[in-house]
């Protein structure tokens, strides 16, 4: 019976605990920035995933490109992040904007994509009738 009061004030003790918000950052970037940031880092992500041996082997850090094409440090980004993830509202606003970047990016490379492949069936169909036409004119020669 010891133990399971032990435990439960144990518990009670633990649970009780407020959790700490984090402080504002000193160098708060805006909503923009964070969309931007996070945007980039889920392409990063993505190609990460797929090119991975390219990038183990040219020892190349996409997270660290992204933070330094913004202009910012992880402690900075992480502080930002930990922050606005404390801000419900504003961060549900800026994933829904980085949510609406990656889908206008997949209908735009999707379109490439579709335009890219109708171009080679295209090359495809030239080279048929280009080797079909040699062909027809190499047996008419050897009549």
């Amino acid at each position: 019976m010891k133990k399971y009061t032990f435990l439960l004030i144990f518990i009670v003790a633990f649970s009780c605990q407020t959790l700490d918000k984090p402080q504002k950052p000193e160098i708060l970037l805006g909503e923009d920035k964070m969309v931007a940031i996070l945007s980039d880092l889920a392409f990063v992500k993505a190609a990460k995933t797929s090119f991975r041996k390219v990038l183990e082997t040219k020892h190349i850090n996409p997270e660290t490109y992204i933070l330094q094409k913004h202009h910012i440090d992880s402690a900075v980004f992480a502080q930002n992040n930990a922050w606005y993830t404390h801000q419900q509202e504003a961060y549900e606003h800026i994933l829904t904007q980085v949510k609406s970047n990656l889908e206008a990016s997949k209908a735009k490379y999707e379109a490439i994509k579709k335009e890219e492949d109708s171009i080679k069936k295209v090359q495809d169909s030239v080279k048929k009738a280009k080797d079909s036409l040699q062909t027809t004119l190499r047996t008419k020669n050897k009549k």
